[in-house]
């Protein structure tokens, strides 16, 4: 066994050692393989920040080169049995870690192969029908799961035995998909003995099982101190937002994604009064907030300590962009998405000329009809200088302006 494999064995064994990771990095590159182990090493730094953090935005749009190795990589990957794939996203820490199964039986059957392969620690699973669910539980090779996926609706008994397993020692990761088939079900995911050590929760079901689980959540005597919560399209309204918001298992929340709910004004104002003292990245994507929604965001006591904030695909006229641009809680923004509105060149130009936005390395400003003079006013910006990335696609912007914005801002500017 040469010293690149024995490194790769003992990440088998403890795969939450990154201090290995980069050892067999280090191992690669001494092997000749310099593109792999950069690879690595990113992913692992990667791994430790926020996703607004200007190194993972220069990583997602600038450092295509060694972030799409992991393209590359895949095709390299042997095939995996029958009823097993890669997931789409299947490096973790730079490493092949994440799966598709077709069927929990496909894992099962195949799991001690796998494992032995590969560091895996996500398992996206198509379906769970409760006799597959039992033999899921049952495998001990779940005490390495980190994160769960379960695309398609479960029964009552099926969620109550998959998510009951005694051997989720790791799992903090969990996302359930469309068809929650009862109430029961959504009641007995959020009472299992997994459900209680999540720190990450995803639930995107737009036929009201997900607005079951919020309703169970609400009722958790002792829930999990979640970290980062998805609930885009699940049918929230104002009212739901409102008890969701003042729940105990929010008290922790960093990340809280709500796309695709019509909150409308009464409901992105119940989010922005509401006592979230370590959140650092909401998502009210397609809320349909108005003015006023937008007015009670620029107010928020969160918003001082706010790094990304997604406020697209909302119609937003120009006097929102101004409402944001002359609040100074903004000034703590990383990341701020205005995609697919109305700001025109008046919105533009009011961002362009607030100091408070000084700290963005993120503006997505695309198909806003901005035209050359909102083009020219983000060009002239003395606040925009350390922008890593200005994405200007879908508006109307003529060559010359155009170029004059490629001066400013290099291949930092997207047209």
């Amino acid at each position: 066994m040469t010293d690149l494999e024995a490194l790769y064995q003992a990440i088998l064994a403890d795969p939450d050692d990154d201090t290995l990771r980069l050892v067999y990095a280090d191992a690669l590159e001494e092997a000749g393989d310099a593109r792999r182990a950069g690879f690595v090493r990113a992913h692992v730094q990667l791994a430790r920040v926020p996703e607004y953090d200007p190194a993972w935005v220069r990583a997602r749009y600038h450092d295509r080169a060694r972030m799409s190795f992991a393209a590359r990589w895949m095709l390299e990957l042997p095939p995996l049995p029958d009823g097993l794939d890669w997931a789409r996203e299947a490096f973790r820490r730079g490493l092949p870690a994440a799966v598709q199964a077709d069927t929990a039986a496909a894992f099962v059957a195949h799991a001690d192969e796998l494992f032995a392969k590969y560091p895996v620690e996500a398992v996206e699973l198509s379906v769970a029908p409760l006799r597959e669910a039992r033999a899921f539980a049952d495998s001990p090779w779940v005490s390495h799961l980190v994160r769960l996926s379960v695309a398609s609706g479960l029964s009552g008994h099926a969620a109550n035995r998959l998510f009951n397993s005694p051997h989720y020692d790791r799992l903090r990761e969990l996302h359930v998909g469309a068809g929650l088939t009862t109430d029961t079900t959504a009641g007995n995911i959020v009472r299992s003995r997994a459900f209680k050590g999540l720190t990450r929760l995803s639930c995107r079901d737009d036929r009201g099982g997900g607005r079951a689980l919020v309703v169970h959540l609400l009722r958790l005597a002792d829930p999990p101190k979640l970290q980062a919560l998805d609930l885009s399209g699940v049918r929230l309204d104002a009212e739901h937002v409102t008890r969701l918001l003042a729940a105990p298992a929010l008290s922790a929340v960093e990340e809280l994604t709500l796309g695709d709910n019509s909150l409308r004004a009464e409901g992105v104002r119940a989010v922005a009064g509401a006592d979230l003292p370590h959140l650092r990245s909401l998502s009210l994507l397609r809320t349909h907030p108005g003015v006023n929604g937008v007015w009670a965001v620029a107010e928020a006591g969160f918003l001082p300590g706010l790094r990304s904030l997604s406020l697209g695909g909302n119609n937003l006229p120009a006097v929102a962009a101004g409402v944001l641009a002359g609040s100074a809680g903004v000034a703590g923004l990383r990341v701020l998405d205005l995609r697919e509105n109305r700001l025109g060149d008046d919105g533009a130009a009011a961002l362009a000329a607030s100091p408070h936005l000084s700290g963005l390395v993120d503006l997505d400003l695309a198909e806003n009809l901005v035209e050359d003079a909102g083009a020219d006013a983000l060009t002239g910006s003395p606040h925009l200088g350390g922008l890593i990335h200005l994405n200007l696609h879908g508006n109307v912007i003529a060559p010359p302006a155009a170029a004059r914005l490629r001066r400013r801002f290099g291949d930092r500017v997207f047209l």
